[in-house]
């Protein structure tokens, strides 16, 4: 009973993680932190009574050394009193614990084929969702907010507050839609030279689920380049063009269509969807970027002084806002609670070894699924494993400039898919089951 309960109450959570604010409040991680919590005293419950396996597979360990690194830092800062924001840390102590205990969940509850499927469908859900609901709003400046009150803004930001979290957090679920439609992609016999093979894929696609995933990611795609954000954009488009290429070159018994496929996205999205909903204000913007104007880089520099004070135990998880303003070498425009580069502010708040630790398993981790791509047999191992290492290589690009991974739902969905990732790494005749 607890099983299918535990793991659809996961996919529903995964749905409603961008609804509230992007969980970017107290109150909203609040509660994904309550739902994980009960989720997992019923999974002690069901394994008590040998339902189901308590701990996750040894596959899946990378994700949780990556996670537990964290934890084990700031329980040291909390106990040795190295934290220069005691009450931040212990916030973000008891938030990184959720996080660890939900990648559990996820490990020990996706164990088939089928469930990594489903839980790819809910993430399709969860971002077409934010994607109609930001671009309505975006395109009816007049229409009031619907949820929480928030006032229009020029760039599209969804139910998140800032428009730079919507776009990373769409943009991670644009890259594992397009690994799963590849898994879909049939790979037939001399398809090269026959063309009875080419139209009849033709029409299974315009049959089948790829259809509607692709018109979803046509309108999520919409909903990127409202945002206006000029890396989240950038960084995805060039992660899809390196792991295409990659793809192209190493992927295991690769679709004959992949190489098209790949090419839609960038004309067909790039292009006509661009030209329709006024790609040019991104293009402008990208193209008046100035230094003089833009103050992140300062801060990034300011920052670089905080490491230098605390290299090896760093400041204390969550202190970097209220430290920032003692190294800041003169005003700028804004108040910077972030560094606007999560590299710089993991190694202020963690510390130089903790960080590099965790930089190691994340490439580890980086490693271990571009592997599925070129060894899996398994179609939809080899898919979903495309558009991890898409996500992980774009999160990888766009943390240099910006700070997506303090957005809770933004760093749960993150977690979940390096999960699938570590979840496609297993033996195929361990994982057909169907519920």
């Amino acid at each position: 009973m607890f099983n299918k309960f535990i793991f659809y109450s996961i996919c529903c959570l995964i749905v409603w993680l961008p609804i509230p604010l992007g969980s970017n409040r107290p109150w909203a991680w609040a509660i994904s932190e309550i739902v994980v919590f009960v989720l997992f005293l019923l999974h002690s419950l069901s394994h008590s009574k040998m339902q189901t396996a308590f701990f996750p597979a040894i596959k899946t360990w990378p994700i949780f050394c990556l996670i537990g690194a964290l934890l084990i830092t700031l329980s040291l800062q909390l106990a040795f009193d190295l934290s220069l924001d005691p009450i931040q840390t212990q916030i973000l102590l008891l938030k990184t614990i959720s996080f660890f205990l939900f990648a559990w969940l996820v490990c020990v509850y996706t164990h088939s084929k089928a469930r990594i499927s489903k839980i790819v469908y809910a993430l399709i859900i969860a971002g077409l969702f934010q994607a109609i609901y930001a671009t309505i709003l975006n395109l009816s400046p007049n229409l009031s907010t619907p949820l929480f009150g928030l006032q229009y803004a020029e760039r599209a930001n969804g139910s998140f507050i800032y428009h730079n979290h919507l776009a990373n957090y769409l943009a991670m679920i644009l890259a594992i839609s397009i690994g799963f439609i590849i898994s879909e992609l049939k790979i037939s016999p001399n398809s090269y030279t026959k063309v009875r093979y080419y139209l009849r894929d033709i029409i299974q696609s315009m049959l089948s689920k790829k259809l509607i995933i692709r018109l979803s990611l046509i309108v999520i795609v919409v909903a990127l380049l409202l945002t206006r954000s000029r890396m989240g954009n950038v960084a995805f488009f060039a992660s899809l063009a390196i792991m295409g290429l990659f793809a192209l070159r190493f992927y295991n018994k690769k679709p004959w269509s992949l190489k098209y496929l790949i090419a839609s996205f960038f004309a067909i999205d790039i292009i006509l969807v661009g030209t329709i909903f006024d790609a040019e204000k991104l293009q402008t913007r990208l193209i008046e970027t100035s230094f003089v104007e833009e103050t992140r880089d300062e801060v990034v520099r300011d920052s670089l002084t905080l490491i230098e004070n605390l290299p090896i135990t760093g400041s204390g998880g969550g202190s970097f806002y209220g430290l920032f303003p003692t190294s800041q070498s003169l005003p700028y425009s804004g108040f910077y609670d972030h560094a606007h580069n999560e590299y710089v502010q993991f190694a202020i708040e963690f510390g130089l070894i903790s960080s590099l630790i965790v930089f190691v398993l994340l490439l580890y981790i980086f490693f271990i699924v571009l592997k599925n791509m070129t060894k899996k047999e398994s179609s939809l191992y080899k898919g979903v494993s495309f558009g991890v290492a898409t996500s992980m290589l774009f999160m990888m690009i766009h943390i240099f400039v910006d700070f997506p991974l303090q957005a809770t739902a933004n760093a749960m969905t993150f977690i979940v898919i390096m999960c699938l990732g570590l979840l496609c790494n297993s033996n195929e005749r361990l994982t057909n089951r169907r519920y």
